[in-house]
C-alpha cells in the first residue's frame, strides 16, 4: 500500500460530502449560484479572504469573504462555483455561514462543502485549488455583500415594491 492511499480516501470523503448535500436541497429549486475566489494560509488556526459573485434572479451581485477553519495547514488559492438555495431575497445572503469542509490541495486538488447562513439560506459548491493544503475542519465564511451591491439590492427591491424608479432625463 502507497502512501497516497490516504489522499485518494479523504477525496473521495470529499466527493461524497458534495454528493450527499446535493440531494438534501434537492426539492428545492436553486435560487441562485455562486462564484468564489479565495486565498487561505493556515498553520492550525486558517484564514481565509477573497471575493466572489452572486447571480440571482439575472443579476450579478459582488461579496467579499473571509473566513476560519481549525486542523488546517498549508497555503492555497481556491476557486470555487456553486449552487444558492432557499434565498428568498438577496439580503438574506449576507452573514455567517457555517459548514463541515474537507479538502486537500498538492499542486492542485478538490474540496467541497454545504453550508447554511442564520437565515437558513444553504449553499453547496465545489472547488478546485492551487497550493499545498490540508484541512478536515467545521469551517464558517463570513459574506459580506459590497457597497455597490448593497445599493443595486435597494433599488431592485424599491422598483419591486412598486415605488417607481427615477424618472429618466430626457435631453433637449
Amino acid at each position: 500500500m502507497g502512501k497516497g492511499r490516504p489522499f485518494a480516501q479523504m477525496l473521495i470523503a470529499v466527493a461524497a460530502l458534495a454528493l450527499a448535500a446535493g440531494p438534501a436541497w434537492a426539492a428545492e429549486e436553486t435560487s441562485g449560484t455562486v462564484s468564489i475566489d479565495s486565498m487561505s494560509v493556515a498553520a492550525g488556526l486558517g484564514f481565509a479572504w477573497g471575493d466572489g459573485v452572486l447571480e440571482f434572479r439575472g443579476q450579478r451581485y459582488p461579496f467579499t469573504i473571509t473566513g476560519f477553519s481549525l486542523v488546517d495547514v498549508g497555503v492555497a488559492k481556491v476557486f470555487a462555483k456553486g449552487k444558492v438555495f432557499n434565498l428568498k431575497k438577496v439580503e438574506d445572503f449576507e452573514g455567517m455561514f457555517m459548514a463541515a469542509v474537507a479538502g486537500a490541495t498538492l499542486g492542485g486538488g478538490a474540496g467541497a462543502a454545504a453550508m447554511q447562513n442564520q437565515k437558513y439560506v444553504n449553499m453547496v459548491w465545489t472547488a478546485t485549488n492551487q497550493g499545498l493544503s490540508f484541512s478536515l475542519a467545521h469551517a464558517g465564511l463570513n459574506v459580506k455583500f459590497t457597497e455597490q451591491a448593497r445599493q443595486q439590492a435597494a433599488r431592485i427591491r424599491k422598483n419591486a415594491e412598486g415605488q417607481p424608479a427615477a424618472a429618466p432625463r430626457t435631453g433637449q
